[in-house]
This record gives structure tokens, C-alpha cells and sequence, in this order.
């Protein structure tokens, strides 16, 4: 079966409980998979307003919630911030992602890194800068498959390095 980008939907609430109930108590990423999903449409309404830059928490820009299915599961998901505050340039990025535990290993984080970049770049977008921990090898060598190239480090309460992604004409 084939995977596929989709924005969040109605039709994927069960799967979205069962992969946030996988996720269970780990630090999860993106931000968004923190946001109360308990009344799901409330959930979907609150994604759909940080997209066009409204009722946002302080400390938050303008972003784009989106899940890869295969079918009617969902297997990860990724943010795509729209532009970039001071706190989140310096570490942050303009993508964050996460796949389901039972789905990690499988090279779906590249293809989600991949095609969340896609998207980025049909919006406008020319430069990406994408954020990891050091200690994190499995979404550096991600990022390093979709043409990231290191930028820099800082140290955050732990080592981020720091990702650079030029569009190429």
C-alpha cells in the first residue's frame, strides 16, 4: 500500500487516538501531537486556525499540521511552521515530525521529512532549517538523506544540531 500526505481529517480520529495512545508517555514531536484532541473537531478547528495564523499560543507561528496515512492509519505526523520567530530559528527549525513506534525503523520518517519539504517549497518556501538532537542518529541521518547539511550546534539542556535544506532549481 502506498503512503500519502494528508491534512488532518475527521475520518482518521480513531487512528489519530491509537497513535497518540502508542506514543503513550514519550517527549512527542511535532508540537501539535500535544494539543488536546478529547473533543476531535475542536482539535481539527484549533490545527486549522494555526494555519492561518490565528488563536495562537504565545511563542508560536503560523503552521501546518500533516499526517502520513497509509490508508486509513496513520503512520506519523509533521509541522511545518510558515515562518520563524527568534526562539524557534534559534532552535526548532521549520519542521518537526514523529512516527508511531511500531512504525519506526521503516524509512518513514524520510519519506515524511520528504514530502512535508515538497510541500514547503510549493508554498514559497527556499530555505529550511531543520533541528535535531546529536544524540537523536536516526533523524540526523533523516534530515541528511533529504539534503540537509549541518549548519551548526548549540547546546539547548542537550546538543541540537542544526539542519540547513536549499531548494534546488
Amino acid at each position: 500500500m502506498t503512503v500519502m500526505l494528508v491534512k488532518p481529517h475527521l475520518r482518521f480520529k480513531e487512528s489519530y487516538n491509537n497513535y497518540i495512545n502508542e506514543l503513550a508517555d514519550e517527549d512527542r514531536h511535532p508540537l501539535t501531537t500535544e494539543f488536546d484532541h478529547t473533543n476531535f473537531e475542536s482539535f481539527l478547528n484549533k490545527l486549522r486556525d494555526y494555519e492561518k495564523g490565528e488563536s495562537l499560543e504565545e511563542g508560536h507561528v503560523p503552521n501546518i499540521t500533516y499526517w502520513l496515512v497509509e490508508g486509513n492509519e496513520i503512520i506519523g505526523a509533521s509541522n511545518l511552521r510558515l515562518k520563524l520567530n527568534e526562539q524557534i530559528e534559534y532552535c526548532g527549525g521549520h519542521i518537526g515530525l514523529g512516527i508511531r513506534p511500531s512504525k519506526r525503523g521503516q524509512n518513514f520518517g524520510s519519506k515524511l521529512l520528504e514530502l512535508t519539504i515538497q510541500e514547503a517549497w510549493k508554498l514559497g518556501l527556499t530555505e529550511l532549517h531543520i533541528h535535531c538532537y546529536k544524540s537523536n542518529l536516526a533523524s540526523a541521518k533523516t534530515i541528511q538523506a533529504n539534503n540537509g547539511r549541518l549548519h551548526s550546534e548549540i547546546t539547548v539542556e542537550q546538543v541540537v544540531q542544526r539542519y540547513v535544506v536549499n531548494k534546488t532549481v
